[in-house]
């Protein structure tokens, strides 16, 4: 039989009692799926299923893990692993008692972020009132307003919203009727009017919710907005709190300790230490990018020499640049195709891990005598391996072959 409030058959014990571990009930239904789960209905449940943004609770049903539970028209499916079900050999037949056990770690990790977000929201809705329009629990918690925040406007509202954690404020859920609800400023993405469960943190924020609630808000713990963003004309926010903040603490602090290393600073001035840093690598940027641009012109220089001097003009020329990267080797091949109407082919790399390369030419070749970009790509890939491609005007690829071949590849190429 549905309850009247919730329109379930399942007792949802987690609405009243979020701190209920596990519960010894009975099987109502099963359902075998393909993929080898199975999913069972319980007289009544201590998992919550999923709904409102925050994904169903995880657990156990006699040692079978649970990875998903499911409200579907009004049943609630727990869905067991197929591999913890084979290795546990588990059957389960309908009406037989079974013990079902939430993983309360994750249940507490949830109710300390989703309380934060009510927390938040309330403020907000008080300070500025926006309204929540969209929320989403997983490892963070994403929730959107529809008004505009600042930077300033949000550090305002987590300072708050930590002030009322350090409070230890009653958390309080009620199930009042239709005409009670009417006279109640309770927060609302959607218009309810039936089955209405409202979770108040006392003097802050009174929100329908379906999920479960802290106790009190000192066992929030602590709160951090990760990001602001703008979104659709609001404002997006990704925030932590509780255990998920302070992991997120620990690994901020194990990677400023390894930059109080690296820069050999106080914890303090560590950041300025690495502005200054910042600053000076981009002065090197700059007088690197000119260095390369003097090379490269002087490279073009004596390549250009280097063809003129040849007895003969060639079909196709190669050069290395061993240690160039292939920008360098790209605007050294644009300067010199200016000069030469045959093929540039520049290597950069060394004998020992291979070669890169790239090659090109002014122009598309005019008519059937031209040699084919394309037809070199695939030659140098039969003759050294590796890969290659492009368009007739430029290819590039690999060549894992020592020098002396390459050199002698072109050298036959043009005899």
């Amino acid at each position: 039989m549905k309850n009247e409030r919730t329109g379930c058959r399942t007792k949802l014990l987690y609405e009243e009692d979020a701190y209920l571990k596990e519960v010894k009930t009975s099987v109502t239904d099963i359902q075998n799926s393909s993929d080898g789960t199975v999913r069972l209905e319980l007289s009544e449940t201590v998992f919550f299923p999923e709904g409102g943004g925050q994904a169903g609770d995880r657990g156990w049903i006699d040692d079978v893990a649970v990875s998903d539970v499911q409200k579907e028209d009004g049943r609630v499916w727990h869905i067991l692993e197929a591999a913890s079900l084979k290795e546990k050999e588990a059957v389960f037949s309908i009406g037989s008692i079974v013990d079902a056990k939430v993983d309360f770690a994750l249940r507490f990790r949830r109710m300390q972020n989703h309380i934060a977000e009510h927390l938040f929201c309330g403020i907000a809705n008080a300070r500025f009132g926006y309204d929540n329009v969209g929320f989403h629990l997983s490892d963070v918690v994403t929730f959107d307003l529809d008004g505009a925040l600042s930077d300033e406007d949000v550090a305002m509202i987590e300072d708050s919203c930590n002030r009322v954690v350090w409070e230890n404020v009653p958390v309080l859920v009620h199930f009042p009727t239709p005409d009670e609800a009417e006279s109640l400023p309770f927060r609302s993405k959607l218009e309810l009017s039936e089955g209405i469960r409202l979770v108040e943190i006392k003097g802050y924020d009174l929100c329908a919710c379906c999920a479960p609630a802290l106790h009190t808000t000192g066992e929030i713990g602590i709160i951090k907005v990760l990001d602001r963003m703008p979104h659709r004309g609001g404002t997006r926010i990704t925030l932590i709190a509780g255990e998920d903040a302070w992991m997120d603490y620990q690994n901020l602090d194990a990677q400023m300790r390894e930059l109080m290393k690296l820069f050999s600073s106080k914890r303090e001035l560590t950041a300025g230490m690495a502005a200054d840093y910042a600053s000076r690598m981009q002065e090197v940027h700059l007088q690197n990018t000119e260095l390369k641009k003097e090379i490269t012109s002087l490279c073009a220089k004596d390549l250009l020499r280097e063809i003129k001097a040849c007895e003969s003009k060639p079909e196709m020329y190669c050069f290395f640049m061993k240690s160039a990267d292939e920008v360098m080797v790209r605007n050294v091949i644009n300067i010199c195709v200016k000069q030469y109407d045959g093929i540039l082919a520049g290597f950069r790399g060394n004998d020992e891990d291979g070669y890169r390369y790239v090659c090109g030419r002014l122009e598309e070749p005019g008519g059937p005598e031209g040699i084919s970009l394309r037809a070199l790509a695939k030659e140098m890939k039969e003759a050294f391996g590796g890969s290659g491609g492009g368009s007739e005007i430029m290819i590039q690829g690999s060549a894992p072959a020592r020098e002396v071949v390459i050199r002698e590849f072109f050298h036959k190429r043009n005899s």
